[in-house]
């Protein structure tokens, strides 16, 4: 089974079932993509200029486990994105004081044993970035708040703080550059990739 990696906050926004939609993006220049090739979501690929094909990591209908920063103590298992740090329902020792905390070990390398949340992938396709949707935003964790005259407009998942507080944006598109460029890394908005863009629904 494959996994995923999400931010903390994204993390959290998955396991509240928030967060329904994820984007990830294309390795590969911009430019050297030709079309996007769909039979059906199940057979989707890029096919760049010299013909070179791409295909999803993920597909539709697939269970996907997420990764999460994760640790030994005394035979238990902890969780870093946790307040309660132990997969057991007995007592632990970290939280007596009696284990020798290592460090988290490498998120990227989590095998899925350790899983506690798995995703079903409802949905797969390929566009550019700038072309999300109003109501993708809001799968992505943009929220609408209308308070009359005092506070509207919308917001990320992570809060932006400023001098003057939370920082609203006017359109579900600002807010999420915003929160894109917070996650991947500054300019990722307005560089515009290709993106594979992933519906799914958490497993209960």
């Amino acid at each position: 089974m494959k996994g995923i990696i999400f931010s903390e906050p994204m993390f959290h926004a998955v396991i509240e079932s928030w967060k329904t939609q994820t984007r990830r993006i294309v390795n590969i220049k911009n430019d050297e993509i030709i079309s996007v090739l769909m039979e059906n979501t199940e057979n989707m690929k890029l096919r760049t200029k010299n013909w070179k094909f791409i295909k999803p990591r993920y597909n539709v209908g697939e269970t996907v486990y997420l990764k999460e920063p994760y640790s030994y103590c005394n035979d238990y298992l902890m969780y870093k994105f946790d307040d309660e740090k132990c997969h057991n329902k007995q007592s632990c020792d970290y939280i007596n004081g009696g284990c020798e905390f290592d460090g988290w070990e490498n998120t990227l390398f989590m095998p899925e044993k350790y899983a506690r949340y798995f995703i079903e992938i409802t949905g797969v396709k390929c566009e550019r970035l700038h072309d999300i949707s109003d109501e993708d935003c809001i799968k992505e964790c943009i929220e609408e708040l209308d308070a009359g005259e005092i506070i509207k407009g919308y917001r990320n998942y992570i809060q932006y703080s400023s001098d003057n507080g939370i920082t609203y944006f006017e359109t579900p598109q600002e807010a999420f550059a915003a929160l894109i460029d917070k996650i991947n890394g500054k300019d990722t908005w307005d560089s515009n990739p290709y993106v594979w863009v992933y519906d799914f629904v958490l497993k209960k």
